[in-house]
């Protein structure tokens, strides 16, 4: 069995899986984050001891290096977020049959997903998984895409057949934008 680069025997990647639907804000991160395997620093226990002091570096320096993975590459570009995108039913040809409304804000998404990514920006479980992959192999996986998470239907008034009818239709305004 080949042995492994000293920069990757180091690492560790948790997976957690969960099944639980409870209410509540429940995520991924929380999830590791409160699991009785982390890393703690105890007040009680020994504090002074080389190992408990080794350790607490250890978590600061992670913190530190967590704290950098999150910020954008390219600096100037904002994080993942909703911006306007209207949209003229007159500029696309369709003005003469669509009654109301002529224009209204699609919105889009745009913007970068930082890694990790973190609740905020409501990935799911396999942008998780995405991110801190990204995070071991930068140069073969990609960073998770800025995309929408919550839209909203349009009720729209034109005309079908020769008469004007009401239809609302689905998914056409993104509400919120998040990391997928």
């Amino acid at each position: 069995e080949p042995a492994l680069p000293q920069d990757v025997a180091n690492r560790v990647l948790l997976l957690v899986f969960s099944t639980d639907k409870s209410p509540g804000d429940h995520s991924l991160i929380r999830t590791a984050e409160t699991s009785k395997y982390i890393m703690r620093d105890s007040g009680s226990q020994g504090e002074g001891t080389r190992r408990h002091r080794r350790n607490r570096m250890e978590k600061q320096r992670i913190k530190a290096s967590d704290a950098a993975a999150a910020t954008p590459r390219e600096e100037g570009r904002a994080l993942c977020r909703r911006v306007d995108m209207m949209v003229d039913f007159e500029q696309t040809g369709w003005g003469s049959w669509i009654v109301y409304p002529k224009k209204y804000n699609a919105y889009r998404c745009e913007g970068l997903c930082p890694s990790p990514v973190d609740e905020t920006f409501k990935p799911t479980n396999h942008a998780y998984i995405q991110s801190l992959l990204q995070l071991y192999k930068p140069n073969q996986v990609p960073c998770p895409a800025c995309s929408p998470v919550r839209m909203s239907p349009l009720s729209m008034l034109y005309y079908e057949k020769g008469e004007i009818v009401v239809r609302h239709h689905e998914d056409m305004i993104i509400e919120e934008c998040g990391c997928n």
